[in-house]
């Protein structure tokens, strides 16, 4: 064998190396032309990803491996960053940017799913040094964005009963207190709560806690609230199509809980005024119950 064929076979094992690299690469690769945005090339773990043959794969676009809007989206982003690649380079040449391009896209699967991805791309450039195809790494972060969500929810929650909390109530905010907003605010605290934790014990306490909210959660409907305020506190927001609709509404939750709560509680009501926030019209219910404290399980509704 001579110099060059030796040379030629070297290269020729160099370029299988690379293009095997390519297809094993520990993570979903793809290449697109930028001009046409069409799919160029899919390794084996990106046929996975987006559920498709290496064969169907050739076949996709740009469009079709991003969700409706989000397109139009990394359309406009990969433009701004040729562009900015430009003018960093005084306007002839391209210049890579130094910084991590990592972004997140609802994409595309070939039978038609979305999933949440993160993606990392770099051009490709040719001759001239200007890009002409996009290298991207594609990750599913599905499992991520359920953990994500499940953390967020249990931040959420008050661990031992379940039920909100006030970062929760603060959540609502901005739709509790809207003007066209109506609801009722019930504020309960347990009778005699230190006692039970003085004489059974705190965990005696906590499984009072636990039956009460319980008890609580099955009188609210899907679109009401129950907030654990602190320690045996409860607030429970009730939602009514208008102002008069909350008095009978209130009236049958008081009835439900003084003949079946598990534990004996004072409590307040205050239904919302026009324009009224959420502290104010807890305030006005705290005041109700504490007016109606020694008279256990009754309250004038303000």
């Amino acid at each position: 064998m001579t110099e060059i064929e030796a040379l030629k076979a070297e290269l020729a094992a160099l370029r299988q190396d690379l293009e095997n690299l390519r297809l094993e690469f520990p993570d979903a690769l793809l290449e697109g032309d930028i001009a046409t945005e069409r799919v160029l090339f899919m390794n084996r773990l990106a046929c996975q990803v987006f559920r498709c043959t290496p064969e169907e794969a050739l076949a996709m676009t740009a469009r079709d491996i991003f969700a409706e809007g989000e397109y139009q989206r990394a359309q406009a982003e990969t433009r701004q960053r040729i562009e900015q690649g430009f003018r960093d380079g005084g306007g002839t040449r391209y210049v890579r940017t130094q910084a991590q391009d990592l972004r997140e896209f609802t994409m595309r699967r070939k039978d038609g799913a979305h999933f949440p991805a993160e993606t990392h791309s770099t051009f490709v450039l040719d001759g001239t040094g200007r890009p002409h195809r996009m290298r991207t790494i594609v990750r599913d972060i599905t499992a991520r964005r359920e953990m994500e969500a499940k953390l967020e929810e249990l931040s959420l929650r008050d661990p031992l009963t379940g039920c909100f909390n006030r970062r929760f109530l603060e959540r609502r905010r901005a739709e509790l207190e809207q003007e066209t907003a109506h609801w009722a605010c019930l504020v309960f605290d347990l009778t005699g709560f230190k006692v039970i934790n003085d004489t059974y014990g705190h965990e005696e306490g906590d499984r009072v806690l636990q039956a009460f909210a319980h008890f609580l959660l099955r009188l609210h409907r899907s679109g009401d609230i129950l907030v654990r305020l602190g320690g045996d506190e409860f607030a429970l927001f009730i939602r009514t199509a208008s102002h008069t609709e909350g008095h009978p509404i209130v009236d049958r939750i008081i009835e439900a809980a003084k003949r079946n709560s598990p534990a004996a509680f004072n409590f307040g009501v205050a239904l919302r005024l026009p324009g009224e926030d959420i502290a104010t019209a807890l305030a006005r219910a705290d005041q109700v119950m504490y007016a109606a404290k020694g008279r256990s399980l009754r309250s004038t509704r303000r």
